[in-house]
């Protein structure tokens, strides 16, 4: 459980406890613990997965899930702050659903007839590179008051 081995051949006929091959090349090890834990014990890989690297955040959606606040509160340590983002989100979430007549449709894919895949249809490098998300909706706003439904 420490390493993972690419071995050529039929991989059950082996033996339970066999070693890998000597010929085997490492596919992937197992990082090291590290010795100033996180409050979750994530892997340093797993701590980069959420991280705004400079210069990043303008290049995103403002859709995706790196903007979450209760993600950053949750990150910074500000637990109940953390709880009332989350909280507020899922309300958000139910009054979009609410709202959406037609249901929703993917901004950037459209769905192949008969299939249960969805295939690219372009506009998001573009938006990308203009940095122009006007046509994406702001999924971590707040909802005017005139909008909530009951």
């Amino acid at each position: 459980d420490e390493s993972m081995h690419y071995v050529i051949g039929d991989c059950f006929s082996k033996g339970k406890g066999s070693e890998p091959s000597s010929e085997a090349p490492q596919l992937w090890k197992r990082a090291k613990t590290s010795h100033y834990p996180t409050r979750y014990n994530l892997t340093r890989f797993a701590i980069t997965l959420n991280e705004l690297t400079p210069g990043l955040k303008e290049k995103l959606p403002p859709t995706d899930s790196r903007l979450r606040p209760d993600q950053r509160c949750l990150e910074n340590g500000e637990y109940n702050m953390a709880n009332a983002e989350k909280l507020r989100l899922e309300q958000r979430q139910r009054q979009a659903r609410k709202m959406q007549e037609r249901g929703w449709k993917p901004r950037w894919f459209a769905k192949d007839k008969g299939s249960d895949t969805y295939r690219y249809t372009g506009g998001y490098w573009e938006a990308r590179e203009k940095g122009d998300w006007s046509s994406c909706p702001d999924v971590f706003g707040q909802v005017p008051v005139d909008l909530v439904v009951d």
